[in-house]
């Protein structure tokens, strides 16, 4: 075996050393030639003439979630709530988006950046613009795997146009073009011992979509320290970027909260089998969820923070440790970036559909890497499992139990793309790779796992503790929040397909209302009357009662218990102040209660007079005591959000942020002693009292996506 370094080389032998492999490969059969050609022209066409036409027409599902949040930076809004699902919406609905829902989780803050310079536009014209842009990155990229690869252009043609997750990337407006194009770029870089520069790249795509960081795992196993500091670098540089755009708060909530929730697989719902993850195939079978999950295979929630670790390294692991340090010989180099992509692919915890249009990168390099004498007859069944990962999802109803295995194609044939790519890679001679180095990184890989192990099951404490108290989860629902009480009947906000409603829980079972297009955010009751926000052009907030005005520029309304004063929020550029209306006197005018410098999030009415509110104060929520005086106080209590005041006004709950998750809390309003109410890692939020004072109504996203909640109830002192 060679042990000479590859890095000696000069830039100008690695040139001609890649020239020499752009030479054809062995002759094709004519007729397999015409047939390739025939497939090319047909998807081609048929990408030009309906995938496109349809993309430039219409606005679907991710491109409003950059534009809107682009454009909330580009408005100078405060951005620290774009998380939040109900927020957003309510900016989508102010900006009249054509887009039923929208929302940021998982998308990182950087990402939404890329378009930014389009902000200024309407945003269907942005997505032409965005549309134009991503063809002529198509068109670089195609170039650059020619020119690495030296494979004719029938062959990427068939590559890419075999690719129909690159028409979803078009038809939804996503990234991901731009993503291969940088991955691509780095690569070409990388083979030209512009290494640092490739780093550089590989920074930003990671600031983009958090997986590209596996590479720098990649460049700490062959050694390239070059290369890993200008990675790192640009990776610290995009966070630098994204927090000055943004500011701390958001990426507080995206580092403690969305991230770690994203790495499990509960970005999302975790149990939705259509996305054909590792993740939520062994949600499937091993975790138990009453509405999402009713029939695992096994109820064994341990075996899943077992096993995600184990299997997500198993498939990782191979590409890293067959990586020859210090080796860059150009088609070793492709074939370890193929096996790294690939692998981080196929261990994603959501993959869209048109994250596989980053496929197109390995692919065409594991087929310039095919035995010479049997490269035809290898082409085929590497085409036909790369067009099935890149076409397929998994089921998106049935497959319960054990069948789960089945309902994921998608990911097997990621997986055997994984195979393909580890043992084209063991195939390739290069320089010796010793053993303890690699000993020592199966050490390292093993320790990963070990730590990731334990923190699922940390992680699980407790996690299911809340199915027992739960009242409402409407089947159709995504998520279900903001409960109220009104008499005998609990309200609430679901999110359903065609947006968010109001609905109702009575003995006669659940109802929903929603009387136009707007979208229904927020309800309070009291008595026989019912407010609802609505978010149109506007949000204003309308009562049941046909004499009462519905208030206008006003959201997030909160009734009194006596049913005499209703609070609600007014909100210049997202940060809101709190205004109050006597209910009993309609000649009073509406004051405002709170100063416009405190972001103002949520509240709720004293009894006695006054109110409690959660507002943002240097830097951090907290909760705040306005009397009926105009004088304001802190309570006390930093990272606390969502207070509600018990109609007796003894009791005050609220949700206090520990360890990135929203717990419950009571607080005795008249000896000022807490006592806290939940403690697994997940969220409880928005308590509402019934009229005894004793019950109390939270919504919950414990065993569920992150903040994808259902409203639960417990008894004080249970």
């Amino acid at each position: 075996m060679l042990s000479v370094s590859r890095e000696s080389m000069s830039e100008d032998t690695v040139t001609d050393s890649n020239a020499i492999q752009q030479k054809p490969h062995g002759a094709t059969p004519r007729s397999l030639r015409i047939a390739e050609w025939a497939v090319i022209v047909l998807l081609i066409a048929q990408f030009a003439v309906r995938t496109l036409p349809e993309a430039w027409k219409t606005l679907n599902t991710d491109f409003p979630n950059y534009f809107l949040t682009a454009s909330l930076v580009h408005e100078r809004f405060d951005t620290s709530r774009v998380y939040e699902w109900v927020w957003i919406e309510r900016q989508k609905q102010h900006r009249q988006l054509d887009q039923r829902i929208v929302g940021m989780v998982p998308i990182t803050p950087f990402s939404t950046l890329a378009v930014y310079p389009l902000t200024s536009m309407p945003a269907l014209t942005a997505k032409h613009c965005w549309t134009v842009f991503n063809l002529g990155l198509l068109a670089i990229t195609i170039i650059l795997l020619r020119n690495m690869t030296g494979i004719g252009w029938r062959r990427i043609l068939l590559v890419v146009a075999l690719n129909f997750a690159l028409r979803l990337n078009f038809m939804y407006g996503q990234y991901y073009v731009l993503l291969l194009f940088l991955l691509t770029l780095a690569c070409f870089l990388y083979l030209r011992q512009r290494r640092f520069l490739a780093g550089v790249l590989i920074g930003v795509a990671a600031g983009l979509k958090v997986f590209p960081a596996i590479f720098l795992l990649y460049f700490l196993r062959k050694r390239d320290w070059r290369a890993f500091a200008g990675g790192a670098l640009a990776g610290v540089c995009a966070a630098a970027v994204s927090i000055a755009v943004f500011g701390w708060e958001l990426h507080r909530a995206y580092l403690a909260q969305v991230l770690p929730a994203v790495l499990r697989g509960e970005g999302l719902d975790p149990f939705n089998l259509q996305a054909a993850s590792l993740s939520t195939l062994l949600h499937r079978l091993f975790v138990y969820e009453p509405q999402l999950n009713p029939h695992p295979a096994v109820h064994a929630a341990y075996l899943f923070a077992v096993f995600h670790p184990l299997l997500q390294m198993a498939v990782t692991a191979p590409g890293l440790l067959l990586a020859a340090p210090r080796d860059f010989s150009p088609r070793r180099v492709r074939l370890e970036w193929a096996a790294i992509l690939v692998a981080s692919l196929a261990i994603s915890t959501s993959p869209g559909s048109y994250l596989f249009t980053l496929l197109i990168l390995p692919v065409c390099f594991m087929l310039e890497a095919l035995p010479e004498k049997r490269r035809n007859l290898l082409t085929l069944p590497l085409l036909l499992i790369y067009t099935a990962a890149a076409f397929f999802e998994g089921a998106s109803h049935g497959f319960e139990g054990w069948s789960a295995i089945l309902g994921a194609p998608r990911l097997h044939a990621l997986v055997a793309l994984c195979v393909f790519a580890v043992v084209l890679l063991a195939r390739v001679p290069g320089a010796e790779i010793q053993r303890w180095p690699r000993l020592a990184w199966a050490g390292v890989l093993s320790a990963i796992v070990a730590v990731s192990i334990w923190s699922n099951l940390r992680h699980q404490r407790g996690l299911y503790d809340d199915y027992q108290w739960r009242v409402v989860a409407p089947k159709d629902a995504y998520m279900t929040v903001h409960p109220a009480v009104q008499g005998d009947a609990l309200l609430f906000v679901s999110m359903l397909g065609d947006g968010y409603h109001s609905g109702a829980q009575t003995q006669g079972g659940i109802s929903f209302s929603k009387s136009s297009a707007d979208d229904q955010l927020a309800v309070t009751a009291s008595g026989n009357e019912r407010w609802v926000e609505q978010a149109g052009s506007e949000s204003k907030i309308v009562s049941n009662d046909p004499r009462r005005a519905a208030i206008r520029e006003a959201e997030s309304p909160v009734v009194s218990a006596d049913g005499r004063r209703l609070a609600y929020l007014r909100v210049e550029h997202g940060r809101g102040w709190a205004w109050l209306r006597a209910l009993d006197d309609p000649a009073q005018v509406d004051v405002p209660v709170t100063p416009p410098e405190m972001n103002v999030t949520e509240m709720t009415l004293l009894p006695q007079g006054g109110l409690v509110f959660a507002a943002v104060s240097d830097g951090r929520h907290g909760l705040f005591l306005a009397a009926e005086n105009g004088e304001i106080r802190s309570l006390g209590v930093k990272d606390a959000r969502y207070p509600a005041v018990s109609p007796d006004g003894h009791w005050l709950a609220y949700s206090q942020l520990e360890d990135g998750s929203w717990h419950l809390w009571l607080r005795d309003l008249a000896t000022g002693s807490g006592q806290q109410l939940s403690q697994a890692q997940c969220n409880n939020t928005e308590p509402a009292w019934a009229a005894d004072s004793k019950t109390l109504y939270y919504a919950s996203d414990c065993g569920r996506g992150l903040w994808f909640s259902v409203i639960c109830k417990r008894l004080l002192g249970s």
